[in-house]
């Protein structure tokens, strides 16, 4: 009996050991889902630690963590836009983890205290529905000008930029190259052109996938899956130059689990974890210098556009009703 008991309290100790030991890490996800589980499976099966993970786009994953500022339920907030990441900051909402840099990542992708830093990158691009233009016989466009062409009516879907980041980044990188009171004229010109302004940033390209739209306006990982897959499409970077988005992450301030949650930001920025973004078939761009590409286009054909991140957080109420006034009646 005593033996039973012995090898009983063993078991119990070595069951409480394991649990009090594991490795565990709570996530909000604004990289869209298939993806995210891609580069977190990766995480975890290099490191140990098991990550549960919310699928919670840029604004809903935003209200969430303040909505929960006084007690977190969870440690990392995973993807968005620099800008959002800058808006946390700003309301008190992450901490910092002061790593040293690699020198193959660009000091433009991430805060130098320590607040966000970057998970990966992609220009925005037009996709064309090949199939569809040489059914309808219409030119291939070679610059953001040529989309105010009228035999392109009513064949362009872009993000509505009030519910989709890359719709605001679309905006904000015309306003880079034209001025803004010309992009908004721009935009307004466009509008004959547009079919619908989808509610979300991947939704156009979908649309283009399946000819519901000849062009779609958006940031590239989805256009070059279907192109990989097998589909027509092609994808236009304008001569005018084209913005790009710096998906970034942040530990929420409170976090529980703060060891993983660092670990977490030691991985994705290190060779080995950003190698994984393309080993994994997300057709996102690695923000280091040093990994393989595959077969994404190098970054040194394509003419990029900065946007200051902080002017785009600071103005985005601004610039977004102004295009709702402007832009979204025509």
């Amino acid at each position: 009996m005593l033996k039973r008991l012995l090898l009983a309290l063993m078991i119990l100790t070595v069951l409480l050991g394991s649990f009090a030991f594991s490795k565990k890490l709570v996530v909000y996800s604004s990289v869209d889902e298939a993806n995210a589980r891609k580069i977190l499976t990766a995480f975890t099966k290099d490191t140990g630690i098991d990550v549960d993970f919310v699928f919670l786009s840029s604004g809903p994953a935003l209200a969430r963590i303040e909505a929960e500022k006084q007690n977190p339920q969870a440690d990392v907030w995973f993807g968005a836009p620099m800008e959002n990441h800058i808006i946390a900051k700003e309301r008190g909402l992450t901490q910092p983890y002061k790593i040293t840099m690699p020198k193959e990542i660009s000091s433009r992708f991430y805060d130098k205290e320590g607040f966000y830093y970057p998970i990966y990158m992609n220009p925005l691009g037009i996709g064309v529905n090949m199939t569809m233009l040489e059914k309808m016989k219409l030119p291939l466009p070679e610059s953001w000008n040529d989309l105010l062409k009228t035999v392109y009516k009513k064949t362009i879907q872009y993000p509505n930029p009030q519910s989709s980041g890359t719709g605001y980044s679309f905006v904000t990188g015309l306003i880079k190259i034209l001025g803004e009171d010309a992009a908004m004229k721009f935009l307004k010109l466009m509008a004959k052109n547009v079919q619908t302004y989808t509610q979300s940033g991947t939704a156009p390209s979908k649309a283009v996938g399946i000819g519901e739209a000849v062009f779609g306006i958006q940031f590239t990982p989805a256009f070059f899956q279907f192109m990989d897959q097998g589909y027509n499409v092609k994808v236009v970077f304008p001569k005018e130059g084209v913005p790009y988005e710096v998906a970034c992450m942040s530990i929420i301030k409170g976090a529980k689990n703060i060891e993983e949650a660092q670990k977490l930001v030691e991985w994705i920025l290190s060779k080995k974890g950003q190698q994984e973004i393309i080993n994994q078939k997300t057709y996102f761009y690695p923000i280091r210098t040093d990994v393989d590409f595959g077969n994404l286009p190098p970054l040194s054909s394509i003419k990029l556009i900065h946007v200051d991140p902080k002017w785009a957080a600071d103005n985005k109420t601004r610039i977004v009703n102004r295009w709702i006034n402007e832009v979204l009646p025509y």
